[in-house]
């Protein structure tokens, strides 16, 4: 074989194309470590399973925030932030599973990929990025932006 032709190995870089993704959090859970699904599960993993839910949109990512809000505006913390991720290009699942807490669970057990693409349940169309933890490929954290939720979202 040629060098520097060939298939990726352990001393040559592996060119993926990036993707952009967006979480909403508290500045305390700025992080991709997946503790707070880990510890209370979700749609898309059980309790014991770390993963970060992600959104391919900033305003997807506060929608998914806004629907599990049930305080007042008032009595919102001031604390939130967007966190914009560099992330792997994903897997895609084109329809939601029957079952998606077990489909989830079954691809970080495989650990075959640092983000899986899902259909949101929220807005057609529009796509949940799910974030491997545990996968060595799992991207970063680019820009954390201070975020404040507009009241008329209590309407």
């Amino acid at each position: 074989m040629t060098p520097g032709r060939g298939a990726a190995g352990p001393d040559r870089p592996r060119h993926r194309r990036l993707i952009e993704a967006w979480r909403l959090c508290r500045a305390g859970f700025a992080d991709l470590t997946g503790a707070g699904a880990q510890a209370w599960g979700g749609r898309w993993n059980s309790p014991g399973r770390p993963v970060v839910y992600a959104a391919d949109h900033p305003a997807l990512a506060v929608l998914e925030v806004r629907v599990h809000l049930d305080l007042p505006p008032d009595l919102i913390p001031a604390d939130y932030v967007l966190l914009r991720l560099q992330l792997p290009d994903a897997e895609s699942l084109a329809t939601p599973p029957d079952d998606p807490r077990a489909v989830g669970d079954a691809w970080l057990k495989a650990n075959t990929s640092p983000v899986l693409r899902v259909p949101s349940v929220l807005v057609p169309h529009a796509w949940n990025l799910l974030v491997n933890p545990r996968h060595a490929d799992v991207g970063a954290i680019r820009e954390q932006i201070p975020f404040g939720f507009d009241q008329r979202l209590w309407g």
